[in-house]
């Protein structure tokens, strides 16, 4: 009997295919409208429980005009108009539990003259459980009972068939009440994907969106070190062209010029290969760096691969490093020392210079490279870094978790 309590519970949607109220979906419930979503479909198979059930019914009453047959009879047509009504409204709404109602009470005066009654007793219990909380849904089911009771104390049949009433209401309502809380778990199992998506989708864009405030904050550094640089070489070329200087000495700016522009274009490339993935490992960018400006290269440890952030952080301080102290102190030796161990990647810049680098980095006044933006670069890669003067001049460290 419980799958017909499910079956008859199947065709709660709307005209349009979809749940008739808005917390209900298509195949959430249990028995067979887990099995059949096709609304037309469970419709007919709601119409043929109810078409078997009243068949079942009529062989049992064999009514006849008057007395307690004729009166089965009716309550036999009210309970198929019932179900019917049933089916057509709301599932949360009042006419919908009007007709639960209605159907218990009709199926409790038919199953005192006839067994089969019972199903419509138990259908209204199922259909009341599957849409109300559990006081809620007892108030409507016990209907059915209490009007078998007094159908029967008037038939003279009292108790007759009330325990298994009972049975058949109770059996009812813990169906309808395990589809709902199936129908619950579903709801907040989706519920749960959702927010999961969702959260997903807000990590994915806050990551693109810090992929993108890199790259920017790198391309702005590269063009704002290179043009500032640029800016400079551009005033000795001028300064020169005033100066009436041959065109050998001329020429040798310009290609100092052209240098210039060549390695901020390098840079750019670096800068985006950094931050998506490296070809070349940080032990021969830093010698290639050391190269260009003439400075001492040691490496202690085992060198091992660091990660993108380090990899650009602890860059950018070396070229930081030597480009302050080419302008600080030029032609003073400079020593570059990277050492690798199994908690950490430290380097060293010393470069005895007499006096600090500019605050400002570049000396333009604009760019991120500068004491605060080594130590800002580092900081977001996990690590720390400190520069200051020495006994012998003025030493860079950065320091950043292996």
């Amino acid at each position: 009997m419980s799958i017909i309590f499910a079956i008859g519970g199947c065709s709660r949607t709307s005209s349009g295919g979809q749940p008739a109220d808005r917390g209900w979906p298509p195949a959430a419930g249990a028995g067979f409208s887990r099995l059949v979503s096709h609304r037309p479909f469970r419709v007919t198979a709601g119409l043929a429980v109810l078409g078997v059930t009243a068949w079942v019914n009529l062989r049992a009453l064999h009514p006849g005009l008057s007395g307690l047959g004729s009166e089965s009879l009716v309550a036999l047509v009210a309970a198929g108009v019932a179900w019917l009504a049933w089916m057509a409204a709301p599932p949360h709404g009042p006419g919908g539990l009007v007709a639960l109602a209605a159907m218990g009470a009709a199926g409790g005066v038919v199953s005192s003259t006839s067994p089969a009654g019972l199903i419509f007793v138990g259908v209204a219990a199922s259909g009341a459980g599957a849409v109300r909380d559990l006081i809620g849904a007892a108030g409507v089911a016990s209907v059915g009972p209490f009007a078998f009771a007094g159908a029967a104390f008037a038939g003279g049949s009292f108790p007759g068939r009330l325990a298994p009433a009972c049975a058949v209401c109770l059996l009812g309502l813990v169906s309808g009440a395990g589809r709902r809380q199936l129908f619950e778990q579903a709801r907040q199992a989706t519920l749960i994907a959702v927010a999961d998506e969702r959260a997903q989708v807000a990590s994915r864009e806050a990551a693109l969106a810090a992929e993108r405030n890199r790259l920017g904050r790198e391309l702005h550094d590269v063009l704002a070190h290179t043009l500032g640089a640029l800016s400079v070489q551009l005033s000795a070329l001028d300064a020169l062209a005033g100066n009436g200087v041959t065109p050998g000495e001329f020429r040798v700016q310009l290609e100092q010029a052209h240098k210039l522009v060549d390695e901020g274009l390098d840079e750019a490339h670096q800068a985006v290969r950094a931050l998506r993935e490296h070809t070349r490992p940080l032990i021969e960018e830093l010698a290639r760096l050391c190269r260009q400006h003439a400075a001492a290269f040691e490496v202690y440890g085992t060198p091992h691969p660091v990660s993108a952030e380090a990899h650009l952080a602890l860059y950018r301080v070396a070229q930081e490093a030597l480009t302050n102290a080419a302008r600080h102190a030029p032609g003073v030796p400079v020593t570059v020392e990277a050492t690798f161990t199994s908690s950490a990647v430290t380097l060293t810049i010393r470069n005895p210079a007499s006096k600090p680098p500019a605050r400002n980095g570049t000396g333009t006044g604009t760019g991120r490279y500068g004491l605060s933006g080594m130590r800002e670069r580092v900081l977001l890669a996990g690590g720390h870094c400190h520069a200051g003067p020495t006994g012998q001049g003025w030493q860079v460290t950065a320091s950043i978790p292996a």
